[in-house]
C-alpha cells in the first residue's frame, strides 16, 4: 500500500547534520575508504535506533559491511547483530534473508570465519523461520520508471529489494527519507 506524499515528507527522521554525515559516509564508502565510513554509519544507526528502528537497521547493515571491508571483524559482527535483531524484530521479511546471506558471504570471503559462524549460529534458525512474503490476491502489474542507483540527497544506495514506493512514480530513500521520482522507461 502506498503512503501519502505528505506523510512521507513529515516522516524524514534525519536532520541536516545527519544528512551531511550520511552523505560523507556514502562518499567515503564509494571512494574506497570503508574504515572512515563505518563509524559514521554506526553512529547514525545508534542515533536512530529508538526513534526510527527500520532506518537504523539499514544503517547498522551498512556499518557491518564497511567494518568487514576494513577488516574489523568484531565491529562488523556487532553491527551485523544489531541489524539482524532490528530486521527480525520489525518483521522486515524481504530485507532480513538478503542481508543475512550477504554479510555471511562477505565474512567468509574476507576470512572472518569466526564472525560468519557466530552469525550463522545466532541467526540461522531465526532467519530460516521467516515466512515467505504472501502473494495474496493477484494485483495489477504496475510499471514503475527507472530509479537512480544512489539517492541524490544523501548518496545512499537504492536497492530494489528494500525500496518503499510512496506512489507509482516516487520512492522514499531508506537512509535519509528523501523522496525520489522515477523517470519513465523508454
Amino acid at each position: 500500500m502506498f503512503r501519502t506524499l505528505r506523510t512521507a515528507m513529515q516522516d524524514n527522521p534525519l536532520d541536516a547534520s545527519q544528512i551531511e554525515a550520511l552523505a560523507k559516509a556514502n562518499q567515503m564508502a564509494s571512494a574506497g575508504n570503508p574504515a572512515g565510513a563505518a563509524p559514521l554509519f554506526a553512529e547514525l544507526a545508534r542515533e536512530l535506533d529508538a526513534p526510527h528502528p527500520r532506518r537504523a537497521a539499514n544503517l547498522h547493515a551498512r556499518a557491518a559491511h564497511a567494518y568487514a571491508d576494513a577488516n574489523r571483524p568484531q565491529l562488523a559482527l556487532e553491527q551485523a547483530r544489531a541489524a539482524l535483531n532490528l530486521f527480525i524484530q520489525y518483521q522486515m521479511a524481504a530485507r532480513t534473508p538478503v542481508f543475512y546471506a550477504n554479510i555471511t558471504r562477505k565474512f567468509t570471503n574476507k576470512g572472518m570465519t569466526g564472525a560468519a559462524a557466530a552469525i550463522q549460529n545466532e541467526f540461522g534458525s531465526r532467519v530460516g523461520s521467516i515466512p515467505a512474503q504472501s502473494q495474496g490476491p493477484a494485483r495489477p502489474i504496475v510499471r514503475h520508471g527507472a530509479l537512480p542507483t544512489n539517492c541524490p540527497k544523501c548518496g545512499g544506495p537504492i536497492h530494489s529489494d528494500s525500496i518503499s514506493w510512496v506512489d507509482n512514480q516516487t520512492v522514499e530513500c531508506e537512509y535519509c527519507g528523501a523522496l525520489i521520482r522515477s523517470t519513465p522507461n523508454r
